[in-house]
């Protein structure tokens, strides 16, 4: 009995040491200069588009670092940090302070750049007469354009489990208009699931990989996103409409549409924030998000950065929507 008191102590022992890292290590300080190290490291460590974005990011500390001091304001390291993150343009990347508006590193978003040129309420009044139904929370509006369908993806999540339903809505339609603009992104996995309505085989779709070390080359292996056929085929011509606030898992759903044979792509390029983004915390309670992940379309190409163009490119102007028009959905209107 000495013994296995004597090998349980020895063991607690071993266990304390082995997990002093993990539960002892000491927390980041909160001064500005220790802020500004912690935030521009861990992305150095963690962010993965650096190269996809163009951004020199020793070149950013090089620019930002000398303007940290001891005696630095919060809102001038806010400001300090603000301009950093705006390097890399990024729209899964933002930074949020108390009692202030949540900042976004990319310019479009933050700046609510062509933010009017979309309206659902104007398309539910002058093109669905008001004669549509809304399902998933709200997230899908869907109606009849003539013959064709119409079905509005405000984001991403479990409003995706609709899809049997709105496809067998829209069964005798010539057509289906998948309009994405302004859709906000979510839970991409939801959407695999259910896709298999849209396919008469397996299509791979994008494959990506996550940082899983602090070296510039530490990655998981590269993992492919396929979808899979999956009850009655809805063989019947689509055009998917996007623009610049299409972001993050609505862009994995572009791609998604855009790896089917009967998808035309219409309207203007998606934002380019496609990869996979985390939160983390600052020792001084401040918050911010990264993206740890690279995508890669079906054929090996990233529009990470840059967004998906569509293969017809209509953009609505701000006389055009003051006259309660929407050009856009009238292009695509006349490919059926």
């Amino acid at each position: 009995m000495k013994n296995y008191y004597k090998v349980l102590f020895a063991l607690l022992i071993l266990s304390a040491m082995g997990c002093e890292n993990a539960f002892f290590e000491p927390e980041p300080a909160n001064n500005p200069e220790d802020i500004f190290e912690n935030l521009w490291s861990t992305f150095n460590s963690e962010y993965a588009p650096f190269e996809e974005r163009g951004v020199d990011w020793d070149q950013q500390y090089d620019i930002h670092r000398p303007q940290v001091k001891s005696s630095t304001t919060n809102e001038e390291l806010i400001n300090i940090i603000k301009s950093m993150l705006r390097s890399l343009d990024d729209g899964h990347v933002s930074f949020t302070t108390p009692n202030s508006d949540v900042f976004y590193s990319n310019r479009i978003i933050d700046q609510r750049i062509d933010d009017g040129l979309f309206d659902l309420d104007l398309i539910k009044s002058n093109y669905l007469q008001n004669d549509f139904l809304k399902s998933g929370n709200g997230l899908n509006t869907y109606g009849w354009l003539g013959n064709v369908g119409y079905w509005h993806i405000k984001a991403i999540g479990i409003n995706m489990f609709d899809i049997n339903s709105i496809l067998d809505y829209f069964a005798s339609a010539d057509g289906l208009i998948v309009d994405m603009r302004h859709s906000s992104g979510g839970n991409f996995t939801y959407a695999f699931s259910e896709f298999g309505r849209l396919t008469d085989e397996e299509r791979l779709v994008f494959s990506s990989k996550t940082k899983n070390g602090p070296g510039k080359n530490d990655y998981t292996e590269l993992y492919e996103w396929s979808v899979y056929p999956k009850g009655k085929y809805f063989n019947k011509p689509i055009v998917l409409i996007t623009d610049r606030y299409t972001i993050s898992a609505s862009e994995r759903a572009t791609m998604a549409f855009k790896a089917l044979p009967n998808v035309t792509h219409v309207g203007d390029t998606t934002n380019g924030a496609i990869a996979t983004k985390i939160g983390k915390e600052l020792a001084n309670g401040w918050f911010y998000s990264l993206v740890t992940q690279k995508t890669y379309f079906k054929d090996g190409k990233t529009f990470e950065g840059v967004g998906i163009p569509p293969e017809i490119y209509v953009k609505n102007t701000n006389s055009e929507m003051a006259a309660g028009q929407d050009k856009t959905l009238e292009r695509a209107l006349e490919e059926f």
